[in-house]
């Protein structure tokens, strides 16, 4: 049983008196130092429970709706108002993965892989399509097939990102030497142009980025622009910083541990990519948070399914983002097994529960958050000219230490920036033309956002 300091005990209090009317579902938990809610966002009535359960990818979408797939549809929640929106059905298969295009005011685009059975395990077959996006009535239409891979049952891949360089990346399944001729996309991240072509600098002529990974079950990228899987293994789970046109190991290595002769292994060492970290924890969907609300999961929040640690790992990062400096578990074995995870521009964090028998979508919200900072100094913070073209100079009423964030209305950071004095100017010419979301947030917590448009 857990025990809570005095001081965390009244703060359970406060959090109990002071909500009386949160949902029967919620409950208080902590998070390392953090008075957190947890409640039901999507309760099992929404999804087919058992081994074929329906969730399996959760994407926060450019309409500030949650996106999650649930076998043959793609649907939205709007957590102001918990409405509940089919915006594409199918009329067979299995929906693994959803996308957007970043500029998607611009270019309505929505990418899905699609295993051909009704259940992801029970096929070989993945397909990766491209739809259009009705603006107008919120529903996808026109698919354009891109590619295709071949999986042995349940190591399949099938996660995507769409990359701050304006590429689609998807992670496929068991890779296998042998097999690996052009255009050969088992076991291996892919990168491919919006429009489902191969990129030019592509380092074969193929949608190869990286190669030799077993079954990488989620990807993501930080705001460097380094790109992370991660990836189940035979028995050691990996976390890999991907490096292009690189080999990651398999099948000679699991983790750090080589299957084949000394000779090979040899040999290999010089040439494989190793994880940065290594562990019996059996992953699945990642993602990337950035936001005071909960601290303890700055940085990299791993779902976990396999019967070992379920529940939520977070990887602190180094500023590089190239080393693990903390690994931590949370929630472990509270929820069963946890499919996948999405951060919301708020603060909160998403998550499929209880994955293969009564799964429901659940959410973690701190919710004294806002209270903390009623009475905590305020950030006045201006910017001009707006819209503009090439760069903001920016001004604070007072030198406080500031982090200025300029967010996509996808709710993807595109820039990070450190403010020192009362006024500067920051170059935006690099961002694309089209609306932002600029944010000023105070080393107190104190937040204040305006939008932007680069012209």
């Amino acid at each position: 049983m857990q025990t809570f300091s005095p001081r965390l005990t009244a703060m359970l209090i406060l959090v109990c008196c002071n909500y009386p009317a949160l949902k029967a579902q919620a409950i208080t938990d902590t998070i390392g130092n953090t008075v957190v809610e947890i409640s039901v966002a999507l309760d099992t009535s929404y999804f087919e429970g058992g081994y074929m359960s329906g969730p399996w990818d959760l994407y926060w979408g450019p309409d500030q709706k949650l996106w999650y797939t649930n076998q043959t549809n793609l649907c939205t929640y709007d957590p102001a108002t918990q409405q509940v929106d089919t915006i594409l059905h199918l009329p067979s298969g299995f929906i693994m993965g959803v996308t957007t295009h970043s500029d998607f005011f611009n270019n309505p685009y929505v990418y899905l892989t699609v295993d051909t059975d009704v259940y992801y395990g029970g096929g070989h077959i993945i397909n990766l399509f491209r739809y259009d996006y009705s603006l107008s009535g919120d529903s996808l239409y026109n698919p354009l097939w891109i590619l295709q891979w071949y999986h042995p049952g349940e190591h399949s891949g099938g996660r995507l990102v769409y990359g701050q360089d304006d590429k689609l990346y998807v992670s496929t399944a068991e890779y296998w030497v042998a097999y690996d001729t052009l255009f050969s996309n088992s076991g291996k991240v892919l990168r491919i142009n919006p429009d489902g072509t191969v990129p030019i600098d592509n380092p074969r002529g193929d949608f190869t980025y990286t190669y030799g990974h077993r079954n990488p079950q989620g990807i993501v990228q930080v705001p460097n622009g380094n790109l992370f899987v991660s990836e189940y293994g035979m028995q050691w789970d990996e976390l890999n910083l991907l490096e292009e046109n690189r080999y990651f190991g398999w099948i000679v290595y699991d983790g750090t541990m080589c299957f084949f002769v000394p000779d090979s292994c040899n040999y290999y060492d010089t040439t494989a990519v190793f994880p940065i970290d290594v562990g019996l924890n059996p992953p699945s969907g990642i993602d990337y948070y950035n936001h005071p609300a909960i601290p303890e999961f700055n940085g990299l929040v791993q779902a976990v399914t396999g019967n070992i640690k379920q529940g939520l790992i977070v990887y602190t990062m180094n500023s590089a983002f190239d080393s693990v400096l903390t690994k931590s578990y949370y929630l472990t074995q509270e929820y069963g097994r946890v499919r996948d995870v999405c951060t919301a521009p708020d603060g909160s964090l998403y998550f499929i529960a209880r994955d293969r028998v009564l799964p429901d979508i659940r959410v973690i919200r701190n919710p004294l958050f806002s209270g903390m900072t009623t009475n905590l100094p305020t950030v006045s913070f201006s910017f001009y000219p707006n819209p503009s073209a090439g760069e903001i100079s920016w001004q604070l009423q007072t030198g406080a230490e500031v982090t200025l964030t300029i967010n996509d209305l996808a709710g993807r950071t595109i820039f990070t920036e450190e403010l020192a004095g009362k006024s500067g100017k920051t170059d935006i010419s690099r961002l694309k033309a089209g609306c932002y979301l600029v944010t000023a947030r105070s080393r107190h917590g104190s937040v204040v956002t305006k939008k932007l448009m680069k012209i």
